[in-house]
């Protein structure tokens, strides 16, 4: 059996098409677990997107994907924002595309 978080429109989506989905609400505690393992899903399939038009598709779902797991725990997206830009001051971002090549000690 497949169980797996699905987007809210999916059944209704599936209905159009003559499909019947077996679907049920899933507690509290089990989405966040749900959430982890579809943002790992995501985040594989942005790595093996093959054009930029897919990338961004996947990229957009990992940002949905992180969203839900920020609402899952009580945070809003500006909370999200905040703690990025805390981080992004402290550490810096990813701009200069560094690469550590020696072991760290």
């Amino acid at each position: 059996m497949t169980t797996k978080l699905i987007r809210d429109r999916i059944p209704e989506i599936a209905a159009a098409r003559g499909q019947q989905l077996a679907v049920h609400v899933a507690s509290l505690s089990e989405t966040a677990e749900l959430l982890v393992e579809k943002l790992a899903e995501e985040a594989a399939e942005v790595a093996a997107a093959d054009s930029r038009e897919d990338l961004l598709d996947e990229l957009a779902d990992v940002v949905e994907v992180v969203r839900a797991l920020a609402a899952a725990a009580c945070w809003t997206p500006e909370d999200l924002e905040a703690a990025r830009l805390r981080k992004h001051a402290e550490r810096g971002g990813f701009d200069r595309r560094l690469v550590l090549t020696s072991p760290t000690p």
